[in-house]
């Protein structure tokens, strides 16, 4: 709906610029060559005649009627076309016959004259310059002008004025009806596209065709809808261009706007086939470096395979080296390239690459340092993808390792990114590297007062490892005295395990083992702290681990404290008595 109006609103005011037209031509006519104002003449004929001077068209309304080729006293040949011009043109709008024509010949030129009215004059020069003898040259052009005052007449006569407004009426219908032939093809086509888009994109499995409709129909889409616009734009400028060209005070528009649109579609035509050597060497670099792409891509993966070995060079070094070399490449393609892109010497062109070159040196120091961190990185190899790490104060795997940032999964189930300078300026414990061979070390620590013996401490906390899951039995767990405090002996636990992407899980039950293991010997963990007084007391242990046997101790009291503590009394009690 809205398009509909802004066509008929186009319509309308393409009516409306025509009816001003029409009116103006009514009540005063003018022209291109009315409007010029002369110009000045020459300060003398001498000067003329050694001046390289181009030759005068005298140009009515749009139309060509003749051209002048010699400087007469102080006018150019431009001046002379705009001074015959004007002539006709008041001619015309007078009451004159045009078919009265009569030529005067004298000595060095030839007269024209229009019932009784000089026009111009045809000089020898004239004639020479144009190939034709004097008397042949002022026929035509004697025609010439008769044709042109017949022509003037008629284009600014009401009846075909109302012609021009009936045409351009007709003109303003085909339009319309061809944006609304253009708006209905384009809702079909797009209902169709997005609708076969929508189909191939929700498949799970697509083929070659379908996957190119899912992706590149979108993109298909726009180009379109742009191809659209400019379609519609060269239709509004045929239209104007149909349009004035049916009143002879907007022809002259019409002619200049119409060479102007052909003249700029040559110069980009003759500017396109001055640009195919360049393309040329443009397609040169791209083809080069797009088979040395092939070949990175076909080193890296023998490489990567095993089948290709480098004395000194990983096998996992193969991929994050091409991708480096690859933009090395790239790099170098596009400065040998850069010289021969359209607008490469442009100011503008130039005036963008320095920007963006500031634009980089600026904002991109911690970009350079993290990418420079992570080519040293890559070939430090202090872990690979997959591998369980620990970056500062985080644990986890490794999930993705590129030139800015490390990303790491930890057992919580988050994802850490980590920047590479960052890595490069800590420490990185890699739990992997030796879990791949004998398997990597997890210890932890228990504290047994002095009253149990160490070498059953020790057999306990074995036990306890090896009964663990995910602990490895070769090599064999191994316990280490660390401490002799002051209250107990602190004893380290060292197991063996081969995935320590589970050491949480292998820490939680591993100490739940311990617990066990010195429960069932009625042994007490006196970590870190533990005291108790003896006398009366239970021994700490949870219940179910206590033996039918077990009896409560009871209080003892010694004799001599005793008979300490009656003495004691005793004397109180006379105190009290004598007091």
């Amino acid at each position: 709906m809205k398009r509909r109006i802004i066509t008929a609103s186009l319509a309308s005011l393409g009516w409306s610029i025509q009816l001003v037209f029409c009116f103006l031509v009514a009540v005063h006519p003018i022209s291109a060559a009315q409007a010029t104002s002369e110009i000045s003449p020459a300060s003398g004929v001498g000067g003329l005649a050694e001046e390289s001077l181009s030759p005068g068209v005298v140009v009515i309304e749009g139309r060509t009627i003749l051209t002048v080729y010699e400087p007469v006293g102080s006018f150019k040949p431009e001046e002379r076309a705009s001074a015959i011009a004007k002539r006709i043109i008041s001619f015309a709008g007078g009451g004159g016959l045009p078919d009265a024509m009569r030529i005067h010949s004298r000595d060095a030129w030839s007269e024209i004259f229009v019932d009784n009215v000089l026009i111009m004059a045809v000089t020898e020069a004239d004639a020479k310059i144009a190939g034709k003898p004097r008397e042949q040259l002022a026929t035509e052009d004697a025609e010439s002008i008769r044709l042109a005052i017949h022509n003037y007449r008629r284009d600014h006569s009401w009846r075909f004025i109302l012609r021009g407004l009936l045409d351009t009426g007709l003109c303003t219908l085909v339009l319309g009806l061809v944006l609304w032939l253009i708006r209905r093809t384009r809702f079909a086509v797009r209902r169709r596209v997005e609708s076969r888009i929508h189909s191939c994109a929700h498949l799970q499995k697509k083929s070659g065709w379908q996957a190119s409709v899912a992706y590149v129909g979108p993109v298909a889409l726009a180009l379109g809808g742009i191809a659209r616009w400019l379609l519609i734009l060269g239709l509004v400028q045929a239209y104007l261009t149909v349009s004035f060209g049916f009143f002879s005070s907007t022809r002259e528009i019409s002619v200049t706007v119409t060479k102007w649109v052909f003249s700029q579609l040559a110069q980009l035509g003759k500017s396109a086939l001055d640009y195919l050597p360049n393309l040329l060497i443009i397609a040169v670099i791209c083809l080069i470096t797009y088979y040395a792409f092939q070949l990175l891509k076909l080193i890296a993966g023998e490489i990567r395979k095993g089948d290709l070995k480098i004395n000194g060079f990983f096998p996992d070094w193969a991929e994050p080296t091409e991708k480096l070399v690859r933009m090395l490449v790239l790099v170098l393609a596009l400065i040998v390239a850069f010289p021969y892109f359209p607008g490469a010497k442009s100011p503008a062109f130039q005036g963008v690459s320095i920007f963006l070159g500031v634009l980089l040196s600026l904002g991109s120091s911690s970009a350079v340092a993290n990418i420079i961190a992570g080519v040293i990185l890559t070939y430090m190899r202090s872990f690979l993808l997959g591998d369980w790490v620990h970056i500062g104060d985080i644990t986890g795997e490794v999930v993705e390792k590129n030139l800015l940032v490390t990303r790491v999964l930890t057992p919580k189930a988050e994802i850490i990114t980590i920047p590479n300078a960052t890595v490069m300026s800590g420490a990185v414990k890699n739990y992997s590297s030796e879990a791949k061979k004998t398997g990597v070390i997890f210890h932890t620590t228990v504290t047994i007062g002095y009253d149990a013996a160490w070498r059953k401490v020790h057999q306990l906390l074995t036990s306890a490892a090896l009964a663990t899951e995910h602990v490895r039995h070769d090599p064999a767990p191994f316990v280490m005295q660390t401490r002799l405090d002051d209250f107990y002996v602190a004893y380290e636990l060292n197991a063996y395990t081969d995935i320590p992407s589970e050491m949480l899980r292998i820490y939680s039950d591993l100490h739940q083992n311990i617990q066990d293991k010195f429960n069932e010997a009625a042994v007490e963990i006196c970590s870190p702290h533990f005291s108790a007084l003896r006398d009366g007391n239970v021994i700490a242990l949870p219940e179910q681990y206590i033996k039918p046997e077990y009896e409560r101790p009871g209080f003892r009291i010694d004799a001599e404290l005793q008979e300490k503590s009656s003495s004691a009394s005793s004397k109180v009690s006379a105190a009290r008595r004598t007091g």
